[in-house]
């Protein structure tokens, strides 16, 4: 066996803690911005939307109750007349009024299965966190050292041992070669 290492290319040692350096970069961003888009999902199911249908559902029941006041007007003038126009507003509001609480049952349903089927995947992109955050930079330092120490190793002369150099046996001119 021989004590010597065969340094074959320090430079894709570097080449590779470049990569793995722009790797965390990347890789740490993304993690950020699926966390922002749970962030951003949840805050809309909780403002945009439960904010949206529930104006929704307070719109529409005064729209019905306006209605139901012009149908009890119309009752009061003419009791006997069909009062078609305004049994059918009344319908259509009502109607409304149903498919805005049904929209609003839907999506308060939809933030509490949000929660729990995102917090588990959450959780899991934490440990991808701590990878990236502690394990990997790590990894990057001592692949620094390793490379540092790499270079000065190749760098160094190694010394000769006597087995190493040739031995000069003393030749006589005067003998044939």
């Amino acid at each position: 066996m021989s004590d010597q290492t065969r340094i074959s290319s320090i430079e894709a040692l570097e080449s590779f803690r470049g990569d793995l350096i722009r790797y965390i970069n990347q890789a740490r961003s993304a993690l950020e911005e699926m966390v922002g888009d749970v962030r951003r999902t949840r805050t809309w199911l909780d403002t945009d939307r439960i904010q949206h249908w529930g104006m929704q559902v307070k719109r529409h029941t005064k729209k019905l109750e306006q209605a139901e006041q012009e149908l009890y007007s119309a009752t009061l003038t003419d009791p006997k007349g069909s009062h078609a126009l305004q049994k059918m507003n009344v319908m259509k509001c009502k109607r409304l009024v149903e498919e805005a609480e049904a929209r609003l049952r839907v999506i308060q349903q939809w933030r509490k299965q949000f929660d729990n089927r995102a917090e588990p995947l959450v959780r899991q992109l934490d440990r991808m966190f701590g990878l990236l955050g502690q394990q990997l930079p790590r990894g990057v330092v001592s692949l620094g050292e390793t490379i540092k120490a790499l270079q000065a190793y190749a760098e160094t002369k190694r010394p000769l041992k006597p087995s190493d150099s040739a031995t000069e046996t003393p030749t006589d001119p005067s003998s044939p070669s």
